[in-house]
């Protein structure tokens, strides 16, 4: 009797030992994937939800996440559709543990996201990091690999040449976000 007692006692010390070891394991594949993450994937995972950003420069953006890529986010937030470059994010709000898995990743980067916008030809407001009061009005004309061309008219109006003030051009680095009319893709 005292043999079949020890022998119980070892067999349930080992079925504790091998439940250690799997959530030990579970635990670090947890750990792995977590270190894996990113925060595009974890937006695009999030599309249809509800998000607040606090972007370089001063600014708080929030709206339904709309898509994501490849360094980016759209955000939908009163008829306008925020492009937010996620370098230029300080923090998010709102965003659950769910993310998207690699293979259905968008490889489309910001100047994919940019030229969409300038081919739409709308009226949009660039932020800048500089701060909150950092604004340019206008329509982006084109979208290079590192920076955009903007030029420079009143939102309430058509991009006409008359009504063109000037053109800068903006290196996406000094991008806080872009918001545009939600027609703009």
């Amino acid at each position: 009797m005292r043999w079949d007692d020890l022998f119980a006692d070892m067999e349930a010390q080992l079925a504790a030992q091998r439940y250690r070891d799997v959530e030990a394991e579970a635990a670090e594949m947890t750990r792995a994937e977590t270190a894996e993450a990113l925060l595009e994937d974890r937006c695009a995972a999030h599309r249809g939800s509800h998000l607040r950003m606090s972007l370089r420069g001063g600014l708080l953006v929030e709206g339904v996440v709309d898509s994501a890529g490849a360094g980016w986010t759209v955000l939908l937030d009163a008829g306008h559709e925020i492009l937010v470059p996620l370098d230029a994010v300080d923090w998010v709000e709102g965003l659950g543990l769910h993310r998207q898995s690699p293979e259905q990743r968008r490889r489309l980067g910001l100047p994919h996201a940019l030229r969409a916008l300038a081919m739409a030809r709308v009226g949009a407001r660039v932020h800048l990091r500089s701060g909150p009061t950092a604004v340019l009005e206008g329509t982006v004309d084109r979208a290079g690999r590192d920076h955009l061309d903007l030029a420079l008219h009143p939102q309430e109006e058509f991009r006409r040449r008359r009504v063109v003030r000037s053109a800068r051009t903006i290196p996406y680095s000094a991008l806080a976000c872009v918001v545009a009319d939600s027609g703009a893709q």
